[in-house]
């Protein structure tokens, strides 16, 4: 089949799905285009077809996110993709695609609309609209807020193939539609497992630079790795690395404290390492994985780290290790699910 392919551009998280599923739908004689802008479009061209588009992004402000500058901004940056139609226009009569698939980008299931063509909705933010969630209280205005951009992106689609690393119920409306998954795992993760251990050292992963967690550490005997500075340097207890050593490191560490990106949480969670996640404020989504990595076990978060919560999730890991040694699921499940849903759209 032909397949045009949106990614959400934002984050690394999108990106790296989209390499491995890509990658296996190229395997099985499918033919692949991918719609995307940003971080993605610089990834995904190197290995696929691709066509570039405005993208949707988020603006943050003292790392809290500004819902009014977000909204502002894209939606300056979206209409100024339907002046260029007549690209989208050449793209469909020259591709011709059969199917849609989209990862959180919204121009695809627009064009899907428009021409008629079935969609697969591949990702992990449906699980705001699709599955049974509690919400603490002091949330409710943020999840509302994410749950209706997800709603905006894709309403409505043949199948909704949503990941989840935590057991979760489907709503009585999509049961129908709805296929829960757990997370995809990158190959070059998935190589080192049989070689993870538990060393001495505990990773530290910052997307925004945050000297009051720095300091923290410094009081604390143990010893981190930290990235997200961007250099290489020892300074007491902490050593600063840059990106390339990240999975040597993410391999040997016995424990994580980072922020609640989807991506990160399931390979950590694949490789057993207990987590304490620290979720950006105002970007619900982290906030429903960290809620969603306590619920099950494997680990903790909070939204203004304190010294005394280190100390106390570093306490609690033998019981996050054990819960996740306990953790059995089939990580291939996607490719099955995937391969089940084209056959039938062949068929049809």
């Amino acid at each position: 089949m032909r397949i045009l392919y949106g990614v959400a551009g934002e984050g690394f998280g999108h990106s790296s799905r989209a390499l491995v599923l890509a990658e296996h739908l190229q395997k099985k004689g499918h033919e692949v285009v991918i719609l995307t802008y940003g971080q993605a479009y610089d990834v995904l061209k190197k290995r696929f077809k691709t066509f570039k588009v405005k993208g949707l992004h988020l603006f943050f402000e003292k790392s809290v996110l500004s819902t009014k500058k977000t909204i502002f901004n894209n939606i300056r940056h979206f209409t100024k993709n339907f002046l260029r139609w007549k690209k989208f226009y050449k793209l469909m009569q020259e591709f011709k695609p059969e199917l849609c698939i989209s990862d959180m980008e919204p121009i695809v299931p627009i064009l899907r609309n428009w021409y008629k063509l079935p969609l697969i909705c591949i990702d992990n933010q449906h699980r705001m609209t699709n599955l049974e969630i509690n919400v603490p209280r002091e949330h409710a205005q943020d999840y509302l807020l994410a749950k209706g951009v997800v709603d905006s992106f894709v309403k409505r689609a043949d199948y909704f193939v949503v990941l989840s690393f935590a057991n979760a119920r489907i709503k009585d409306k999509n049961k129908n539609d709805t296929i829960i998954i757990p997370p995809i795992i990158r190959e070059e993760v998935k190589r080192i497992r049989n070689k993870t251990k538990y060393g001495n050292k505990i990773l530290v992963y910052l997307t925004k630079k945050d000297s009051s967690i720095l300091e923290k550490l410094k009081n604390i005997r143990e010893n981190f790795v930290v990235y997200g500075y961007n250099v290489k340097k020892k300074q007491g207890n902490i050593e600063f690395k840059t990106r390339e050593s990240f999975l040597q490191e993410l391999k040997n560490c016995k424990a994580i404290i980072a922020t609640a990106g989807f991506t990160l949480i399931s390979e950590a969670i694949f490789l057993k390492k207990p987590y304490l996640a620290l979720p950006l404020k105002g970007q619900f989504e982290q906030t429903l994985n960290a809620l969603f990595l306590k619920k099950a076990g494997f680990g903790d978060y909070t939204e203004n780290l304190t010294e005394k919560e280190i100390v106390y999730f570093l306490h609690k890991l033998n019981f996050y290790r054990k819960r996740l040694q306990n953790y059995k699921v089939d990580y291939n499940k996607l490719y099955k699910v995937l391969d089940k849903i084209l056959k039938e759209f062949e068929k049809s």
